[in-house]
């Protein structure tokens, strides 16, 4: 499958990570938010491994199947966002940290063990073995400590749903964070494409697995722990402009290093990096917009955390653009120049609105708690 089709597919698959506020509603009401987490782990992983079986099919049903995966799994997302949001201000950055480093590396190291066991086992197995590592991780959500939700009447629970929306869209604060959300900057656009242009860069089938899988997902795991320290430890408008010139330093070195394995996986162990980095600051910034919501936490983290995904589906889309244009240099130099030049503009921005965010920050994050 040509790569610029893969891309396509990535990019529609990956559609449902913007609409998923539509239905984070859910994660607020019913269950407890553990529950969800279990509830949507299950069925993504079903659907994924739909998917897996269904590969050799039509591209069309392929790329469904991996939509609806993943519009279950927004939903974990929603859940997930609205635990964090319960963090102390001071440690959100940390735990910004250590969600994104299961996120990325999860994501990762399964990708990984997916692409090798796509060379040494059935489809059967390979579609048993994503349930397994999607679903059965889940259940650790139980160890959560949470209250029991209150029942309350539908016509309140709206109500209050609808109040916290209106304040969170009413705020200078988050129209400020949202230029940085839909930036290209820190979408780390190429982890969707690296482990389809292993054979542009004479890398083996192992060599993309190991770089694209165990290597990759450790050291965004890595990049995540750095990036949340870094969050609450500076402006995180700075370090979130930081981590894109991070990862245009190393999308430059892809774009115009030799075509060898060496710049494959060298190029893209620092790109691992900086896409960690980024993802920690990103979620510690969207916490600090979002702020503690009483009645809609998953609906307003969702909602601001669609922009954010939005901008991986068009950067995706767009470097895959590149390379059907320009190939393999061509897709690297896209996602270089978007994240570089975004961070100038977005390192401008930090410097000027600074003084607002710190100032009037705080007392627009958190109105719904009154």
């Amino acid at each position: 499958m040509p790569v610029d089709q893969i891309a396509q597919i990535s990019a529609i698959a990956i559609l449902p990570a913007i609409w998923a506020f539509l239905w984070s509603p859910l994660a607020d009401t019913g269950l407890r938010r553990r529950s969800w987490i279990v509830v949507s782990a299950v069925t993504a992983g079903v659907t994924a491994a739909a998917a897996i079986l269904g590969v050799r099919g039509s591209v069309p049903v392929l790329t469904a199947l991996l939509f609806l995966s993943n519009a279950f799994s927004g939903l974990l997302s929603s859940a997930c966002g609205a635990l964090l949001t319960a963090m102390p201000e001071t440690l959100r950055g940390r735990a910004s940290g250590w969600y994104q480093a299961g996120n990325v590396s999860g994501g990762a190291l399964a990708g990984g063990m997916v692409i090798w066991l796509a060379d040494h086992a059935s489809l059967p197995m390979v579609a048993f073995s994503v349930i397994a590592a999607m679903v059965l991780p889940s259940f650790a959500a139980f160890l959560i400590e949470e209250a029991k939700p209150l029942r309350r009447a539908i016509g309140p629970q709206i109500a209050g749903m609808f109040h916290d929306l209106r304040d969170l869209l009413r705020s200078p604060r988050t129209w400020l964070g949202l230029v940085f959300f839909l930036s290209p900057v820190g979408t780390a656009a190429v982890n969707n494409l690296i482990s389809s242009v292993g054979q542009d860069y004479h890398a083996s089938g192992g060599e993309v697995a190991w770089v694209t899988g165990v290597a990759g997902g450790l050291l965004s795991a890595a990049g995540c722990f750095i990036g949340g320290i870094v969050a609450d430890r500076m402006s995180r408008m700075m370090a979130y402009a930081l981590a894109g010139g991070l990862a245009a330093v190393f999308g430059v070195w892809l774009a115009i290093g030799p075509a060898t394995p060496f710049t494959y996986g060298a190029g893209y162990a620092g790109y691992s990096l900086a896409a960690g980095f980024a993802y920690a600051v990103y979620t510690a910034l969207l916490l600090d917009v979002v702020g503690k919501r009483q009645h809609a936490a998953a609906f307003a983290y969702s909602v601001l955390n669609a922009s954010g995904n939005a901008s991986i589906s068009y950067m995706t889309w767009l470097d895959g653009v590149g390379y059907k244009h320009w190939g393999t240099r061509g897709l690297m130099g896209t996602d270089a120049i978007a994240n570089g030049g975004f961070a100038v503009v977005l390192l401008l921005v930090a410097i000027y609105a600074g003084h607002h965010w710190h100032n009037r920050g705080t007392e627009a994050a958190l109105p719904a708690e009154a």
